[in-house]
Parts: structure tokens; C-alpha cells; sequence
């Protein structure tokens, strides 16, 4: 009974313990603050109070806005009842506040004017009397200065004031943070800054300095600002101006390892400090390697400055995520950026994600936009050189670095007039003390853009320039040369790299050699796969030149690989001129020099060699398509020149004129080139020295002025003795075979052409009474030549086109057909093939016999239109031993007339029934068929089917023919029945098999019953079917919670808990009634 008892106690318990937590639940209403807003957890504060300074009346003032004495910097304003209790009294607040609020220092030191501690002590001399204009860690203080001297290592002076100073500042072994709280000005006039051995940093202000000089004697005086001796300057969130009050030096000097950094989002503007050699920003060579300029994530503008915009020698400017302006930069010095390198040490450009500008500056032809030792730029950067007085940009470092340009660089409008200028893109090399060699690589995906410059050049390389797979240089429209590649210089361009040099006044420009015998290894490489244009430049495409009377070491070159695709067209004077420097063109490379107004190539007193393989183009210039002068070696083994004419200039050699020593292989295609005196193709001087080899088995003549006969040789084209096949009378023909030689040296000029040569004239005439519809009557002519090998693709070379030495051709009554340039004494044949209603009459002339020689044959085919007809009779007979029923074997014929135009719906008209000429019909042994009213002249073939059984023994009368005038062809065929001893059995094809009966298929098993389930089982669920009917709405939609998601949960919502616990009670409950059940009747 007592364990019975136990267990409902337990159950009751369990129960109250639930029923507290629901009913003693919160609404479910949000927690809102006084004035109705929901608050959130964010709302909240672990502090059960907070500290309002508002609350603390007895303190708090309006801050009264102070006046700076520019002498004494002290803060001057409204005289204080009595600063001491205020002070104290403002101590003993901010004790308690202190006690109560944990937070309360960093509220105080977030408030840029603590107006609560105005008053507290700090000054120099510690009264407290100063108005404080700046504080650290809460303490106060008068002046900047005081604060500066006082300020420990590391420490952070906050501005509470704006702050003009007329002394400048010094920094003495500092380490601090001069703060504005992104609300104050500093101020500095006439005197700027001096930082020694310090770590300075200006965050979160305005800083205007407006100075000439510092105030630190015995040091580098005449700059506004001087940072020395392993100093830092940080500009960090700043906007910062710089201006001088007069001209004596620079904006800032950085000396002896010293640092200068503007960034996290710093304007900076330098300007106006037009002094000799002075520039905004200065740092001299005195700092190692390591040092330099940083702007991150800022904005630089530096303008209107004597020497440059910014000199840097030789220490680093590095560019992150910045942009960098310079303009209107030396007047009387370079320009816009100077950033030097000098021996082993090298002043390095980094631009990361950066944008630099360097536009309209001075210096004169020697001046630039930028000159940096090193460049390195990434592919997200962008450098624009525009309109500068020097060069836009030049690289020269020392030997050891090397300049990777990966983004974009644009220079255009640079340089002055002259070659004293150097133009848009400068690479700088100077071979003396100083040592400045520039080293480029233009990266994979670059781009420079050197365009519309003046000066020398709008890519300039005096040292090394490699241009990768996949980067573009351009360089057009310059006002001289487009690409130079200077004394010594080696310029590689790879394969995969696109350059074009086009629309200056030349292309692509090489100084092989020239310059100092030390040096002397310069190149010009432009490797396989490359793309190089140098067209429609004013005067040469592409220049290959050694400077003076030097010797062209060997290995001194201009040289395209295999694979490249080199053009030179459309220039004013040449394509490529080689002017005595060694000059190769490799095999399997593309070199096009066309439609120039003078030489596709001149090449004087230098080497000039096009391998085999070469896909060489020389067509359609104006003055000779190649032309090699005295001293000259030229050697062309592949190539075609053609099209090429001299007009003006010279007359002489169209395609080749040679005045030094020329070998051109079997392999060169020279023809249907034009000289206005002699020698067409090859004009060859009294010194002069060649080699050439036969004429193309493939070569043809182009037509006007020429015909189109095949080229079968060299003949000779003197001045007064011009070659001549053509002439009308034999006394004007030249025709003078030349054989090919070699090292041939004397007077020369030949023209690929042809011998002797005959022409046929065919005529056609009719006669006869003729209709209106007779006019147009064509006649087929077949012309065959005794030679099977003469074939052509039109009718341009003979006037008819040829197939295995046959050419068909049409003529109508009055017409002639011209068939030219025809070997002489070569055999041919003309024959007309027949034409219903008409008969061909006469032949005047020879239809079959010679070409005759430089002459003309001229035939005549004259036909009459037939107005009357003839018959055929066509009979079959028998022969052998006949049976009875051989009287009615049938035997088919086909009758084909040469006019396919005769057609008739039935036989009535002829005797038998035609279609496109052709008409069937058959006989019996003993039965003859009339074919009547045929046109007398037409042509007609009978054929006879063959029968089985039987033979064809003769054919009396003529099977083929024409049809006779106004009387009738018998033609009789004769049959012979085949005798036993030759049995015509026909071939009986075996019997095939019979298919095999196909098996029967088996019969399947039946499945199996299934098993029936069990009494008790239920079966499975019919599987789900897609239910396509919309479902039912519920009755009403619950509300949706618009209850923020971060809005501060309630308590005692606990329904679910309740009835949890409820279940587990009454569980507890059960066991216990059924555990009592158990042992009462184990007690039974």
C-alpha cells in the first residue's frame, strides 16, 4: 500500500511542477522599450546602467572656437571662472562614471572634443591654463609641439581643434600617430616638416602645407619637407596638399634610407614648386637598395614642378591599387617621373592594380613622361604617356635588372620634332661610368600602344626588348620611325607575338651594328610563328642599315625564322632595304613585299639571302621587284616575283636588276614582269655576276601587252632588240633563246617568254534558202593537235580550251574562231560534225596539215540548208536450214540520227516513230520497213539487236551514212540460223534448295501461382499514383510570423515541454499501477 501511495505522490508532483511553467508563461508579445520599439539582443547590455555625459549639467559647456597665435601656437579664448574646481570636478565625474561604466574610456576616447575635460591640465608648464588643442590617452595639451616632446614611443596624438602652425614641426627619434579623427585640419605654413631617425605617421586629417623650406639647421635646407636617416612617412587617410609659399627647393626630401608611404585612401596634391631643380617629390642616391614610395590604395597628384614631377634616384616607387597623376612637369628639367639607376643599383617602378598618368610634361627632346630603371607591372595595371615634350616612357636600368610588362601601356603624342627626340616607348642604354641598359620583356597578353609620336621613333630599343607569344606592340602613324632598333641593340621578337609598324615614315628601323666595337652584337630576330606588318609607311617598310662605313660583324642581323608571316607592302619608296647589314630569311617563313612605289627589295652592299621553302612574295611594285646593287650579294633560292614593273625611274630589269652578285635557283618564279626599255624579267649590269636556271614547266604569259602563250624559255629582251613573237611582219620578229648559266658576269636582260608560234582561223558560212530560225544554227567543231599533253583550265592562253590536245567549239553562219600562240609545225585536224538539213558543201582551206610558222591558216566551212529529203530502206533476210517457224522470228533494229532534234507522236510522218532522233522498229525474215522524208544530209547509224540463235552473216548497203537527196539508201542484213553443232542453250539456272522447315518454337513455361497471402497479412499499398487534382485549401491559411528573425525571443513558452512531462507522469503512473497488479497476484 505505501509503495502504491508513493508512486500517485510522485505522479501529483511531477504534475504540479509542470503546471508553474505554462501558466506562469509571457505573452507572446515582443519586449518593447518606453517609446513602443521592438528591442533586440542587440539592443541589449550585459551593464545594467549606462553613463549619459549629458546627465553631468555642472560640467558640460559649449566649446568656443579658439584663435592660434601663429608666434606662440597658444590657444587664446574666453577666461575660465575657475579652472582648478573644474578640473577636480571633472575628475571626480569621470572617477564614478569610471567605477559604474567599464566602457566609459573608450567612449572618451572616440570623442574627438571631450568638452567634459577641456580644461584638464597638460600644458607646458602644467597650469592648465591653455585652451588644449591636441591630447594623448586623455591627457590635454596647448600646443602640437608640447605634445610631440612628450609623447612616448608608439603613442597617438589626437588633434580636438583645427591646428595652424606657422613654425613647422620636428620629429627627433619619434614614433607616433597624429590623429584628426577624420575631422581636423593641420595646418603648416612657411615652414613644413623635419623628420630625423623617426616613424611618423598623419591619420584621419587634413593636411595642408603650404612651405618653401624646414626648420632643422645643418640639414639639407631649401625643401619644405626633409625626412632623413631612416625616417617614415605615413599619410594614411589623409587629404594632404602640398604647396610652396615661395621658390626655393622641393616638397619632400627623402635622404639616407628614408620612407615615404600615402595610403588607406589618401588624396594627395603636390604642386607648384617651380624652383631650379626642384621637384614635389625628391630622393636622392645617398638610400639603399630596399627604399622607396609606396601609394596604396590612394591617389597621387603631383603637377607644375621644375625639374620633374617626382625624382626618385635610385629608390623604389611601388603603386598598389593606386592611381598616380603627373603633368606640367619640368619646365627646365625632364618631366613627369624620374625614377634612376646608377651602377649595380636600380630605382624599380611596381604597379599592382594601378593606373599612372604622366601627361604634358616638359624637358625638351631629352625629357619623359617616366623614366624608371626597372619597370613591373601586373596585367590588371594601366600606364598612359601622352603628349610629353620627351620621350613618354623610358626604361634604363643597370645591367642586373630586367623589366616585366604584363599590362597595358599607351604612348602616343610624345617627343619633339627631330631626331633628337626619342619618341613614345624608350628602351635607354648609355655604355660609360653610369652604365644605364635597359631590359624589357613584354609579357604574354600585354599591350603597348606607341602611336602618333614625334621625336625618333614610337618603340625605341637601344639595349634589350623581347616581346613575347601573345603580347601586341604598335606602333603606327609616328611621325618618323615606327620600331627602332638602335646601335648594339638586340630586339627578339617571339613566335606568337603580333607587331605592326605601319603609316610612318618608316616601319621597322635596325642599326646593325654601328656603335661601340665592344658592344657590337646587336640583332634583330623575328622568330617563328611571329606577325610582323610594315606597310604603308611613307618611305621604307622595313630598314636594315649599318650606321657609317662600319663592317657588319657577323653576328650583327635581321633575321625570319620559319613560321613567321613578315609584310612590307603599300610603302612609299621600298618594301625591305637592306643597306649593308646581313639580311635571312629562313625556311618555311612568309615574307610579303608588294605594291611599293619603288623596290619590293633593294638591297645594297649587303647580304641578302632567301632559303628554300620561303613563301616569298615580290608583285606589283612600281620600280623592279628586286634590285641588288654594286658589292651586293644576293642570293633568291625560292620566291616569286612577277607583276613587278619600271616605268619611271629606270626602265631597265621589271622583275630582277643586278649590279653586284645574283643566284637565283630553278625554284624562283621570275616572269610576267615589265620593263618600259629592256629586260622585263632580268636586267643584268656589264660587272655584275648571275646565276639563274631554267623557266617553270607551269609558266604562261599574263596577257596585255604580251599574249598568254606557255613560257618555254629565256629569250633575249635588249634594249633595241626587244622580244617579239607577234610582230605582222617577219622582219619585226625577235625571238633569241637563251640558255640558263651560271656565274654569268656581263651585260644581260632576258624575258621568259616563248618561240615562234602560229595561229588558226576557223569560218563559218551557209548557204541555201534558208529560214529566219536558220540564223541561229550552230555547227560543232572539233580541233585536235598532234600533241595529247597540252591542256588548259580556260580558253586564255589559245582562244579555246584544250583537253588531252582536243578543243571543241561552236560557230553560227558569219562567225570565225581565233585559235593563237600555237607551236608551230605542229599537226592538227578540224573536222565539223553533221547537221540535220544541212549538207556540208565545201571546205576552203586546210582542215588538217601544220601550224605554220608566225603565220595564220585560215578554213572555211561552208554548208547548205537541204530543203529536199531522202529514204532509208532497211530489209531482213534468212539464211541457213530453216524450219517453219523461224517465218516469224522477230529481229529489233535502232535507228539514230545525228539530228536529235527530230521528235514525232507517231509514225506517220517517217515511217516509224522518233524521240531525240532515235527510233526502233522490227522485221521478220523477207519484211523490208521504208523510212521516208528524211532531211537529205542528215547523219544516220542502224544497228541491229542481237537475236539468240542467230548470227549476223553480212550487211549489204551502208549501216552508217547519210541520208542521200531526193533518193533512198538500201541497206539489207542477212541472218544466218545457227546449226546444231553450235547449239545456243541457255543457261538454266539450278534448282535451289528448299528451306529447312523452321523449328518450332518451345512453349513456355507457365508461371508459377503466387503464393496467397496469409489470412492475417494485408497486402501492399497500391504504389502512389500522381495525383493531378489540385489539392483541397485548408479552411483557414495560419498567420505567418513577421516577427524579425534577430527580435528578442520570449520565455515561458514552454506548452510542449508540459506536455512531455504530463506523458512521462502519466507513464510513471501506469507502471506503477501495473507493477502493484503484478505482486498482489503473485501473492495469490
Amino acid at each position: 500500500m505505501k509503495k502504491r501511495w508513493f508512486v500517485v505522490i510522485l505522479t501529483i508532483g511531477l504534475l504540479l511542477c509542470v503546471m508553474p511553467l505554462s501558466a506562469l508563461a509571457l505573452s507572446s508579445d515582443p519586449i518593447t522599450d518606453s517609446d513602443g520599439n521592438i528591442i533586440c539582443w542587440e539592443d541589449l547590455s550585459t551593464d545594467l546602467y549606462s553613463f549619459d555625459v549629458s546627465d553631468v549639467s555642472d560640467v558640460s559647456q559649449e566649446q568656443t572656437p579658439v584663435a592660434v597665435d601663429p608666434g606662440t601656437n597658444a590657444a587664446s579664448g574666453p577666461a575660465e571662472t575657475d579652472p582648478v574646481k573644474d578640473a577636480a570636478d571633472a575628475d571626480s565625474a569621470k572617477t564614478a562614471a569610471a567605477a559604474t561604466t567599464p566602457f566609459v574610456e573608450d567612449l572618451y576616447a572616440d570623442d574627438p572634443i571631450p568638452d567634459l575635460y577641456a580644461d584638464t591640465t597638460g600644458s607646458a608648464d602644467g597650469t592648465g591654463s591653455d585652451q588644449a588643442v591636441c591630447a594623448i590617452n586623455g591627457k590635454t595639451y596647448a600646443t602640437l609641439t608640447e605634445a610631440i616632446n612628450d609623447a612616448a614611443d608608439g603613442a597617438q596624438i589626437d588633434l580636438l581643434q583645427d591646428i595652424e602652425l606657422s613654425t613647422g614641426l620636428e620629429f627627433h627619434s619619434k614614433n607616433l600617430t597624429i590623429s584628426g579623427g577624420n575631422t581636423y585640419t593641420l595646418t603648416l605654413e612657411q615652414y613644413g616638416m623635419y623628420a630625423y631617425q623617426s616613424d611618423i605617421t598623419f591619420k584621419d586629417l587634413t593636411l595642408t602645407i603650404h612651405a618653401d623650406q624646414h626648420t632643422h639647421e645643418h640639414s639639407a635646407g631649401n625643401t619644405a619637407n626633409l625626412i632623413t636617416h631612416s625616417s617614415k612617412l605615413h599619410l594614411s587617410h589623409v587629404e594632404f596638399s602640398l604647396t610652396p609659399d615661395q621658390s626655393l627647393g622641393s616638397g619632400i626630401f627623402l635622404e639616407h634610407d628614408s620612407d615615404l608611404y600615402f595610403e588607406d585612401n589618401t588624396y594627395a596634391e603636390i604642386s607648384g614648386f617651380a624652383a631650379e631643380e626642384a621637384s614635389g617629390i625628391y630622393a636622392e642616391s645617398y638610400s639603399e637598395d630596399g627604399h622607396g614610395i609606396w601609394v596604396t590604395s590612394s591617389s597621387l597628384n603631383v603637377t607644375d614642378c621644375n625639374w620633374n614631377g617626382m625624382t626618385i634616384d635610385p629608390i623604389n616607387l611601388t603603386l598598389d591599387n593606386a592611381g598616380v597623376y603627373l603633368t606640367r612637369n619640368g619646365t627646365s628639367g625632364y618631366g613627369g617621373l624620374g625614377c634612376y639607376g646608377v651602377g649595380s643599383i636600380g630605382g624599380t617602378l611596381t604597379m599592382i592594380s594601378s593606373t599612372l598618368t604622366t601627361t604634358g610634361n616638359y624637358g625638351g627632346w631629352g625629357g619623359y613622361g617616366i623614366y624608371v630603371g626597372v619597370l613591373d607591372m601586373d596585367a590588371a595595371s594601366t600606364l598612359y604617356a601622352t603628349d610629353n615634350e620627351g620621350s613618354g616612357v623610358g626604361i634604363g636600368n643597370s645591367r642586373e635588372g630586367e623589366s616585366h610588362i604584363r599590362g597595358q601601356i599607351y604612348c602616343t603624342g610624345n617627343g619633339t620634332s627631330g631626331i633628337g627626340g626619342g619618341g613614345g616607348f624608350y628602351v635607354h642604354a648609355q655604355h660609360d661610368d653610369y652604365t644605364y641598359e635597359g631590359n624589357v620583356t613584354i609579357e604574354p597578353g600585354a599591350y603597348l600602344y606607341a602611336c602618333n609620336n614625334k621625336g625618333l621613333a614610337g618603340v625605341l630599343n637601344n639595349w634589350i626588348l623581347k616581346i613575347e607569344s601573345g603580347a601586341t606592340v604598335i606602333a603606327d602613324n609616328n611621325e618618323m620611325l615606327g620600331f627602332a632598333n638602335s646601335f648594339d641593340a638586340r630586339t627578339t621578337i617571339k613566335s606568337g607575338a603580333n607587331v605592326s609598324a605601319n603609316f610612318n615614315d618608316n616601319g621597322i628601323y635596325n642599326y646593325a651594328g654601328g656603335g661601340d666595337l665592344a658592344w657590337a652584337t646587336g640583332f634583330f630576330l623575328i622568330e617563328g610563328g611571329a606577325h610582323v606588318t610594315a606597310n604603308n609607311n611613307k618611305s621604307v617598310g622595313i630598314y636594315n642599315t649599318v650606321y657609317g662605313n662600319f663592317s657588319t660583324p657577323a653576328d650583327d642581323y635581321f633575321t625570319i625564322q620559319s613560321g613567321a608571316v613578315i609584310s612590307a607592302d603599300g610603302n612609299g619608296a621600298h618594301g625591305i632595304f637592306n643597306d649593308g647589314g646581313i639580311f635571312t630569311v629562313e625556311t618555311g617563313a612568309t615574307v610579303s613585299a608588294c605594291n611599293n612605289s619603288y623596290y619590293g627589295i633593294f638591297n645594297r652592299k649587303g647580304t641578302f639571302t632567301v632559303e628554300n621553302g620561303v613563301d616569298l612574295q615580290v608583285e606589283y611594285n612600281q620600280e623592279s621587284g628586286v634590285v641588288n646593287v654594286e658589292n651586293s650579294k644576293l642570293t633568291l633560292l625560292s620566291g616569286r616575283v612577277r607583276y613587278n614593273t619600271t616605268n619611271d625611274l629606270y626602265g631597265y630589269g621589271g622583275g630582277l636588276r643586278n649590279y653586284g652578285e645574283a643566284t637565283l635557283s630553278d625554284d624562283v618564279q621570275l616572269y610576267n614582269n615589265h620593263a618600259r626599255l629592256a629586260g622585263d624579267d632580268i636586267e643584268n649590269g656589264a660587272y655584275a655576276t648571275i646565276t639563274f636556271g631554267a623557266t617553270g614547266s607551269d609558266w604562261a604569259l599574263d596577257g596585255y601587252p604580251d599574249c598568254y602563250h606557255p613560257i618555254d624559255g629565256w629569250y633575249d629582251d635588249s634594249v633595241n632588240d626587244r622580244w617579239n613573237a607577234h610582230a605582222e611582219h617577219e622582219t619585226d620578229l625577235h625571238m633569241v633563246l637563251v640558255e640558263p648559266v651560271t656565274s654569268y658576269t656581263g651585260p644581260l636582260s632576258l624575258k621568259a617568254a616563248h618561240g615562234p608560234t602560229g595561229t588558226l582561223i576557223v569560218h563559218k558560212q551557209t548557204t541555201g534558202e534558208q529560214l529566219v530560225d536558220d540564223c541561229d544554227a550552230e555547227f560543232t567543231f572539233v580541233l585536235t593537235l598532234d600533241d595529247e599533253t597540252i591542256d588548259t583550265v580556260n580558253d586564255e592562253r589559245y582562244g579555246v580550251r584544250f583537253e588531252n590536245g582536243k578543243a571543241t567549239f561552236t560557230l553560227k553562219d558569219g562567225e570565225s574562231k581565233t585559235i593563237e600562240n600555237l607551236p608551230v609545225r605542229m599537226g592538227y585536224t578540224i573536222t565539223e560534225q553533221s547537221k540535220g538539213g544541212w549538207l556540208l558543201a565545201r571546205v576552203d582551206g586546210d582542215a588538217e596539215g601544220k601550224v605554220p610558222y608566225c603565220a595564220t591558216a585560215e578554213i572555211a566551212f561552208v554548208n547548205e540548208k537541204q530543203t529536199a529529203t531522202g529514204s532509208l530502206v532497211v530489209t531482213k533476210e534468212l539464211a541457213g536450214e530453216l524450219d517453219a517457224d523461224d517465218a516469224d522470228t522477230v529481229f529489233n533494229f535502232m535507228l539514230m540520227l545525228d539530228d536529235n532534234t527530230i521528235t514525232t507522236a507517231d509514225a506517220e510522218e517517217y515511217g516509224v516513230q522518233f524521240e531525240n532522233g532515235i527510233a526502233s522498229f522490227s522485221l521478220k525474215g523477207g519484211e523490208s520497213i521504208t523510212i521516208a522524208n528524211l532531211p537529205a544530209g542528215v547523219g544516220y547509224t542502224i544497228a541491229e539487236v542481237r537475236q539468240t540463235g542467230w548470227t549476223l552473216q553480212s550487211v549489204s548497203g551502208a549501216d552508217t551514212g547519210v541520208v542521200p537527196k531526193n533518193d533512198t539508201a538500201e541497206i539489207v542484213f542477212t541472218n544466218l540460223k545457227n546449226g546444231t553443232d553450235i547449239p545456243d542453250v541457255p543457261v538454266v539456272p539450278t534448282e535451289p534448295e528448299e528451306p529447312t522447315e523452321p523449328e518450332t518454337p518451345e512453349t513456355p513455361e507457365e508461371p508459377a501461382e503466387p503464393d496467397a497471402p496469409a489470412q492475417d497479412e494485408t497486402p501492399g499499398e497500391e504504389p502512389a499514383q500522381d495525383d493531378t487534382t489540385v489539392p483541397a485549401q485548408p479552411a483557414e491559411t495560419p498567420a505567418q510570423d513577421t516577427t524579425k528573425a534577430d527580435t528578442l525571443p520570449q520565455t515561458g513558452t514552454t506548452g510542449w515541454l508540459a506536455v512531455v512531462l504530463m506523458s512521462f507522469g502519466f507513464g510513471l503512473l501506469a507502471c506503477g499501477w501495473f507493477f502493484t497488479r503484478k505482486q498482489r497476484a503473485a501473492k495469490h
